[in-house]
């Protein structure tokens, strides 16, 4: 049988959702999970070169001509997971390097926290930047120390790489896909722990994950809203306003994000392109109104294929 990921009754997957991958890495994200079974989302046409990485067995493709936003090909991966009797799926983002020792670990850990009866929504490896390029560190949101086993426990932990039960899924609800894009795992995490279901760490399992966009070593430093293209500039405003604006969000959390986000503007205001506040401004309008969906159509900054 094989291949698929087994311990002691649980049945383990990976899925992707990909949109314009890069197919290099997406050869090697294939090549580290060795034959595992692969629920791929192609958010969008999927190039040829693309397509060839893919695995040609033990891969579930499913196609949308259209991109429908990052939330809803989580979901469409994690229903195809349940209608194959997987128990756990481990969501990968396309850039992302697994590998089958790092799964068989979460597997592993995610069973025996289960078998001692705790509610786990979401077992992740600690994410770094890869040895090549210069990627910006993933800063966690840590809640209390580290345990004794080497877990630790997040307000939320970031999409790829997080094995995620499919029973908490269930439990909890779908992904925002009304977010599109940006915030889709912070809101779901909080969602998760309001209902009883905890997100955690294995902070001795690191697994390489290209966070934001490559820079140079000399703006390593620079804020992201400074590097992010203008379009998710608009998803990451509005979101933050959005998610700040649900009652299962703690009060803590609203006040640092939303202070950060105006920290944010201020350096847009100072050192941002010419017309870089626009998405900005329109992302705010719609977080509080709760315009969520995909972006506004024929807006100047959008871009093709928002």
């Amino acid at each position: 049988m094989a291949q698929e990921q087994q311990t002691r009754g649980a049945r383990a997957c990976a899925a992707v959702v990909l949109y314009r991958p890069d197919p290099v890495l997406l050869v090697r994200q294939v090549g580290g999970l060795q034959g595992m079974r692969f629920i791929a989302f192609a958010n969008g046409p999927l190039e040829a070169d693309a397509a060839a990485a893919l695995p040609s067995a033990n891969l579930r493709l499913i196609a949308s001509p259209d991109n429908v936003g990052l939330g809803r090909g989580l979901n469409a991966v994690m229903e195809a997971a349940s209608e194959e009797g997987f128990t756990h799926v481990l969501l990968l983002d396309q850039d992302s390097e697994p590998t089958s020792e790092i799964v068989a670990a979460l597997v592993g850990r995610m069973q025996e926290l289960e078998r001692a009866g705790e509610g786990v929504a979401v077992l992740a490896p600690r994410l770094v930047p890869p040895g090549e390029g210069f990627y910006k560190p993933i800063r966690y949101e840590w809640r209390g120390a580290q345990r004794a086993d080497g877990l630790a426990a997040v307000d939320f932990a970031p999409t790829s790489g997080s094995l995620v039960s499919v029973a908490a899924y269930r439990s909890i609800g779908a992904f925002r896909d009304d977010f599109f894009i940006a915030g889709i795992d912070v809101e779901w995490g909080f969602r998760a722990w309001s209902q009883g279901w905890s997100s955690l760490v294995a902070t001795d399992l690191a697994m390489p994950h290209r966070w934001g966009e490559a820079v140079s070593e000399d703006e390593l430093g620079k804020p992201q809203i400074l590097r992010h293209a203008p379009i998710r500039n608009y998803y990451y405003a509005r979101n933050v306003v959005a998610t700040a604006r649900l009652r299962h969000v703690p009060t803590a959390w609203r006040f640092r994000s939303c202070a950060a986000l105006m920290a944010q503007i201020g350096l847009m205001v100072f050192k941002g392109a010419p017309g870089g506040l626009r998405p900005i401004w329109a992302g705010l309008r719609d977080g509080l109104t709760g315009r969520l969906g995909p972006a506004p159509l024929g807006a100047a900054w959008a871009g093709p294929g928002s």
